[in-house]
């Protein structure tokens, strides 16, 4: 997935540049959270990183996320000066439930 395929998923014209710093950041950031997340390196055998459909949408989906709404903020009163926070496996969950497919068991050994 690279910076053109992400812009267009967000609905993003693609000559507009002004965020591509930002996006590419964030895209990276993304990437490398689902590699460790999922336990999975999404290498394929000809040694070329190829990231599935629905793990291509979780990404674009947190990134949506990230940009739409503030940091943990589920809910704002301006009048009574309210704000409700929410955890982030709770802000993230339909872009976990995209990933959960390619999740790759991890063994620990008992020490």
């Amino acid at each position: 997935m690279d910076l053109s395929e992400l812009k267009i998923r967000l609905g993003i014209p693609e000559d507009d540049t002004s965020q591509d710093a930002k996006l590419q950041i964030d895209l990276e950031d993304a990437i490398s959270f689902v590699k460790e997340e999922c336990n999975n390196s999404f290498v394929g055998p000809d040694g070329v990183e190829s990231l599935p459909g629905p793990v291509k949408k979780g990404i674009a989906l947190m990134i949506e996320i990230d940009r739409d709404s503030p940091k943990g903020v589920q809910s704002e009163s301006i009048g009574g000066m309210s704000k409700t926070y929410t955890a982030d496996d709770v802000r993230y969950k339909p872009a976990f439930d995209l990933f959960r497919p390619y999740k790759k068991i991890r063994f620990k050994p008992l020490r």
